[in-house]
């Protein structure tokens, strides 16, 4: 796909409309600038990732710059793309700081729905089983999350459909997790260690797990 026909999809309305698949980082408690900075750094820095513009409007024109300023109560959006490896095809993807007061922040990345409908065999609901292709998404976020995570240590994540603060890191019990088969949640060590599930969850890193 040459850089026009790329930007004519990526500028397509019909491609931006209907829900997302996200990963999901939660950051508590809020108000924390140099965390989501850190963490913005980092993906702009990933070989998955492309971009980090302010507009769609702005595809294939120079980056944010950083850091940025994050209001109290605010929902600030960029836009960019990501693949497994450079040199694969790009997917649309948006990325959304949400500060609630209070609580916590969420880094969002979020591929549309419409896009993953036109790129693959999309079969819902939106599992693996169904869609095989998932699995080159999740590992896509699986890097993005370790990557973020080195640079800007989170308190959870989450892999899913529509999942933005589903749970939070305070919330979380392991009961939820097993009643939310189609969510990957991507957990640090204190926090496993928090819900006593050392010794049953997969090892992601040195530093994260998998379940």
């Amino acid at each position: 796909m040459d850089n026009q026909m790329d930007k004519n999809f990526y500028l397509n309305s019909d491609n931006w409309i209907g829900g997302f698949y996200e990963l999901s980082i939660e950051y508590h408690p809020a108000g924390n600038d140099k965390r989501i900075n850190d963490a913005l750094f980092a993906l702009k820095a990933s070989r998955c990732f492309h971009g980090l513009w302010a507009e769609k409007k702005d595809f294939q024109k120079p980056a944010v710059s950083l850091p940025v300023a994050i209001e109290d109560a605010s929902v600030r959006s960029f836009y960019g793309m990501i693949s497994r490896d450079p040199g694969e095809e790009e997917l649309p993807c948006m990325i959304t700081v949400t500060r609630i007061e209070g609580e916590s922040d969420w880094l969002d990345i979020s591929i549309p729905q419409a896009v993953l409908e036109k790129r693959f065999r999309y079969r819902y609901p939106l599992t693996i089983e169904e869609n095989h292709w998932l699995m080159a998404i999740h590992e896509i976020y699986e890097d993005l999350a370790e990557s973020i995570y080195l640079k800007s240590p989170f308190d959870l994540a989450m892999i899913g459909e529509e999942i933005t603060a589903e749970t939070t890191q305070k919330e979380l019990t392991v009961e939820f997790m097993e009643n939310k088969e189609y969510i990957i949640f991507i957990l640090p060590n204190r926090l496993v260690d928090r819900l006593g599930m050392n010794g049953s969850t997969p090892i992601f890193s040195n530093r994260l797990r998998i379940f």
